[in-house]
């Protein structure tokens, strides 16, 4: 049986081909965007969301959201900074997640939960640990100049580190 591959609807196809031309630091304003599918586009437009996808993927083009303007295609100084942007937004769900989870009362759990417990809060405080930009920072220096990603056992080995 042959796997089922995702088609993107014809808006989302016409969105890339619209913006796929784009240069870099151009913006899309959603009013221009709604004119080439003939409908409301804004930054929660499930078309506009595929589109964005495609053109992530299969063009290497990032733009992001402009609150009620438009879409804007990043230079590469702007998508490192969306990154750390990410890892702040990233920080604060994993400690608001571990907040709710010990609003449980760990006593009451099944074995089974105590350990998905145990895990769950375990995992998320420690990404909240490695996102602070305190911690960006460190790795950030400690990083050999022009190498792009480290391993991460290298990186979890900084952390350890640090935690010692």
């Amino acid at each position: 049986m042959p796997n089922a591959s995702f088609q993107p609807s014809a808006d989302a196809r016409l969105l890339v081909q619209h913006m796929q031309k784009a240069h870099v630091g151009q913006v899309f304003s959603y009013e221009d965007l709604s004119n080439v599918i003939s409908r409301g586009v804004d930054g929660s437009s499930t078309a506009l969301r595929t589109a964005l996808r495609r053109l992530l993927r299969d063009h290497d083009m990032v733009f992001a959201c402009i609150k009620g303007e438009g879409v804007k295609r990043l230079n590469d100084a702007e998508i490192v900074a969306e990154g750390g942007t990410v890892a702040d937004a990233i920080r604060r769900k994993a400690n608001r997640s571990v907040e709710r989870q010990m609003k449980a009362d760990f006593s009451r759990l099944s074995r089974e939960q105590q350990g998905k417990f145990t895990a769950q809060v375990s995992v998320m405080a420690s990404i909240a640990m490695m996102t602070k930009s305190k911690q960006m920072d460190r790795i950030a220096e400690a990083s050999p100049s022009g190498v792009k990603e480290l391993p991460i056992a290298q990186t979890l080995a900084m952390f350890s580190r640090s935690a010692s």
